[in-house]
C-alpha cells in the first residue's frame, strides 16, 4: 500500500502514526471525538482498512484490518495533558494533508516528531498570558485597578509555581491545593500590607488560572457527542480538581486565622 504520494506505507506503519496522531491530540488538551477523527483519517489515508478507535482522557484504543485480512491493533496510554491549541491545529492541519493525499508516510511521521520537540509555548507567553488572565477577571468581578495588578503578579508566579510543580510529575490535584493556597496566601499577605483592596476579588481572579473552564467544556462536548466515558471521566476530573482549589484556598484562610491574621 502507499502512504499518500511516496514511499509504501505498511498496516503496522499506518497505526503507529494514527496512534501517535491521536496521543498528541489528547496530551495537548483536544476532545476525545477529535482524537477518533484524526486516528481514522491518518490510518485511511494510509491504507489501512476498517480504522476503528475508541478514546478516553487517559489512553486509546485502535484496530484496523490488514490487506491479507488480518487484524491489527495498539494500546496508547495517555500519561500526561497540557493544553496546548497550537498542537491541536497542527495535527489536525497535518490529517487533512494526509486525506488530500499530499503527504506521505515519511512526511507524517516528520511532522507529528517535529510536533512532539514543539514542547510547551515559548516562556514568556505562559507568563505573560497568566498575568492577563488573573488581572482582568479580577476587574471582571468587581475589583480595583490595584486588586487587579496584584492578581496579576500572583498568575505570574503562579503560572511558574504550577510549571515547576507539574514537570515533577505531581498530581493535578496536589497542584491546584498548591496554587489555591499560595492565591489565598499572597492575597492575604497584599490587603494586610493595604495593597489591594479586595480579598475576595484577588482571591478569584488569581484562582480563575487554575479554574478547568476547558476541562468542563470538552466534558459537555464528549457527553453530547455521545462519548459517555469520556465525558464523566472528564467532569469527574474538574470536580477533583475544583475541589483542590477549595481545599488549597481553604488551608490558607484558616491558617492565616490560625497565626491571628484578620480577613
Amino acid at each position: 500500500m502507499m502512504g499518500g504520494h511516496g514511499t509504501p506505507a505498511s498496516t503496522d506503519e499506518a497505526l503507529r502514526l494514527a496512534a501517535e496522531a491521536g496521543r498528541i491530540i489528547l496530551e495537548a488538551g483536544g476532545e476525545t471525538y477529535r482524537a477518533e477523527d484524526v486516528i481514522g483519517a491518518v490510518a485511511t489515508s494510509l491504507g489501512a482498512l476498517d480504522a476503528e478507535s475508541f478514546a478516553t482522557p487517559t489512553g486509546i484504543m485502535l484496530s484496523c484490518a490488514a490487506p491479507d485480512g488480518s487484524t491489527r491493533s495498539m494500546v496508547k496510554r495517555i500519561r500526561s495533558r497540557r493544553m496546548n491549541l497550537c498542537k491541536i491545529a497542527r495535527v489536525n492541519e497535518t490529517a487533512r494533508l494526509a486525506v488530500a493525499g499530499e503527504l506521505s508516510a515519511d512526511e507524517i511521521d516528520r511532522r507529528l516528531c517535529e510536533l512532539e520537540a514543539l514542547g510547551d509555548y515559548p516562556p514568556p507567553l505562559p507568563s505573560l498570558g497568566a498575568a492577563l488572565v488573573t488581572g482582568f477577571f479580577c476587574l471582571l468581578f468587581g475589583g480595583a485597578w490595584n486588586d487587579a495588578l496584584v492578581a496579576g503578579a500572583i498568575g505570574l508566579f503562579m503560572g511558574r509555581v504550577t510549571s515547576w510543580l507539574g514537570s515533577m510529575r505531581l498530581s493535578g490535584f496536589f497542584v491546584n491545593i498548591a496554587g489555591g493556597a499560595f492565591t489565598a496566601f499572597v492575597a492575604l499577605a497584599t490587603t494586610g500590607l493595604g495593597w489591594a483592596s479586595h480579598l475576595d476579588t484577588v482571591i478569584i481572579g488569581g484562582i480563575m488560572l487554575l479554574v478547568p473552564g476547558v476541562m468542563i467544556v470538552n466534558a459537555i462536548r464528549d457527553t453530547i457527542a455521545g462519548d459517555l466515558v469520556a465525558g464523566v471521566a472528564r467532569g469527574a476530573e474538574a470536580f477533583i480538581s475544583a475541589g483542590g482549589i477549595s481545599i488549597g484556598v481553604g488551608f490558607a484562610l484558616k491558617s492565616w486565622e490560625l497565626l491571628g491574621g484578620a480577613w
